[in-house]
């Protein structure tokens, strides 16, 4: 179990390049002060794709209500280049990234997720994981089914995800997909150091990979079970039947049934 003195960071990604960023922040801002974390931590923001200071300042108050810490960086880096820079600049023990667009959808969100990365045999935790292959469009990237923990809202230990990915260089999108789910991408990483991974629920519990296509998390269901959200997550909830059906296909395969799985 995790040394009492070991700490935590939250790393929450505010990217002011986007379209909607007011409204994605004040989605998180709103599910932050809602949900209570249950989980001593400190919040740090990372301030991503602002074209000037008079942009951010706004978002600056807004996070300064959640005693928030300001890291800065450049907008030439996708989310993982983001990810990547701010970790050099905090030193707590366990780090917990989220993206611009995450949503908490539950009480004690980062105490679930704690509870997991705490013990030795596990190396990543997340809130959702998927099958999905890029293959079709590299044929470097595993075959189908190519499990891996998806880039919004994940937990590991720092030091680790340092040796694992501290060299990484994110340069264009496809960079970011082969850090997710490539060969050499951070869940094969941890799982060829021995250890495991798994996706946590709304209700706490820890899944292996071979029970995520049933876990009511990610493109299943209603989703009940979701623990942190993201606009895939909504894309998903209000996608079509057919185009669910499409989604249900290309994440899980023929690991869940999906008439069933849109409709449980």
């Amino acid at each position: 179990m995790r040394n009492k003195k070991s700490s935590i960071a939250v790393v929450y990604l505010a990217r002011g390049a986007e379209v909607d960023w007011l409204e994605a922040f004040q989605r998180f801002l709103a599910s932050y002060r809602k949900f209570d974390a249950e989980q001593d931590h400190v919040l740090y923001v990372v301030y991503k794709g602002f074209g000037s200071d008079a942009h951010m300042a706004p978002a600056l108050r807004w996070f300064s209500g959640v005693n928030a810490h300001a890291i800065k960086v450049g907008d030439d880096r996708l989310d993982i280049g983001a990810y990547l820079a701010a970790v050099n600049e905090i030193a707590e023990d366990y780090v917990c990234f989220l993206n611009t667009y995450s949503e908490l959808l539950g009480p004690a969100w980062l105490k679930k997720l704690t509870l997991h990365i705490d013990r030795p045999e596990i190396g990543l935790v997340g809130a959702t994981g998927s099958f999905e292959s890029l293959a079709g469009l590299d044929p470097r990237f595993p075959a189908f089914p190519s499990p891996h923990i998806r880039s919004n809202g994940f937990m590991v230990r720092r030091q680790l995800f340092n040796e694992l990915v501290g060299t990484v260089v994110i340069r264009e999108k496809l960079d970011a997909y082969f850090f997710e789910s490539g060969p050499l991408g951070l869940t094969r990483q941890i799982l060829a150091h021995g250890l495991q991974v798994l996706v946590v629920g709304r209700n706490g519990r820890g899944y292996p990979s071979r029970w995520w296509p049933s876990s009511g998390t990610f493109r299943q269901g209603k989703q009940e079970n979701l623990l942190i959200g993201d606009n895939q997550t909504r894309a998903y909830m209000a996608a079509t039947w057919s185009t669910k059906r499409a989604m249900v296909e290309s994440t899980w395969g023929g690991y869940v049934d999906s008439y069933n799985a849109m409709n449980a």
